[in-house]
């Protein structure tokens, strides 16, 4: 099956595969084609590739109002229920990373290993409540969903990818994808994102995690990263040397072995 029906919502997944279980998670105004890269490399490694469009995403249908980073948690928690699934390793970029580390701390024992790339502990500052609001008031105008990606293409994916005949190729896609958001689901969501601040809650995470951040990333600073990693026990950064904020895509080979290594590494029972 390709759907999932959860509280009246209905959740597109893609499900290949058909050893230890991965979930990935995608970042807001994309879908769960973000991760091509990964998929191959994942089903290589002989895992099941579980990747699923969150609300107002893709193929799954609008987010509603009061959406949160917690409340898709609860959602993506009730996919791994309809799927059997006892336990997943996960991974989560950006918007994708902040619901991955809510549900770890919702369910810790569902979380195999966590990988989070790109995100946040916190919404809460200043800087980061007015950006939200900026971003509300160009979604609300004509087109705004087209016209938020096209001016943070260059930061999403960095400005050689952007540059190059894949990047090109990649942009000519993604805007198409851009084209048919639906402006009111991403309002829904600056809105709950606003509400997000996971910060206390990392205590709760008991996965090994690998925190990954890019070093030019212009969208998570490294500051984002090395306060998750403080805040999880059991949690390691490494930074890749690089610009972009969906740097899995810019810079996939280096973000395909680093996940490939933390997956394949075994427990420390010394």
């Amino acid at each position: 099956m390709a759907f999932f029906t959860h509280e009246r919502h209905r959740h597109y997944y893609f499900d290949s595969g058909a050893g230890s279980p991965v979930l990935l998670l995608h970042g807001l105004g994309n879908s769960g084609r973000a991760w091509m890269p990964q998929v191959n490399a994942l089903l290589s490694l002989g895992h099941r590739v579980i990747v699923p469009d969150l609300l107002g995403h893709g193929a799954s249908s609008q987010a509603p109002e009061g959406i949160t980073a917690h409340t898709q948690a609860l959602q993506m928690l009730a996919l791994l229920d309809h799927l059997g699934l006892a336990c997943t390793h996960l991974i989560g970029l950006s918007l994708g990373g902040m619901v991955a580390l809510e549900m770890a701390c919702l369910a810790p024992q569902a979380v195999q290993k966590l990988v989070v790339a790109g995100s946040f502990f916190s919404m809460s500052t200043a800087h980061r409540q007015a950006t939200l609001d900026e971003w509300v008031c160009g979604l609300q105008r004509t087109d705004g969903c087209l016209k938020r990606f096209e001016s943070t293409w260059p930061a999403l994916v960095g400005a050689g990818f952007a540059a190059s005949a894949r990047g090109q190729r990649l942009y000519q896609a993604w805007h198409a994808q851009a084209a048919q958001l639906s402006a009111a689901s991403q309002i829904h969501w600056c809105t709950g994102m606003k509400q997000f601040d996971i910060g206390q809650g990392l205590a709760l995470v008991q996965a090994p995690t690998l925190v990954l951040a890019a070093s030019g990333d212009l969208i998570s600073p490294l500051s984002e990263a090395e306060e998750i990693t403080r805040r999880i026990a059991n949690a390691r950064q490494l930074t890749l040397a690089g610009d972009g904020h969906v740097f899995n895509i810019s810079h996939a080979q280096a973000f395909n072995q680093a996940i490939s290594e933390f997956l394949q590494e075994q427990p420390d029972h010394a």
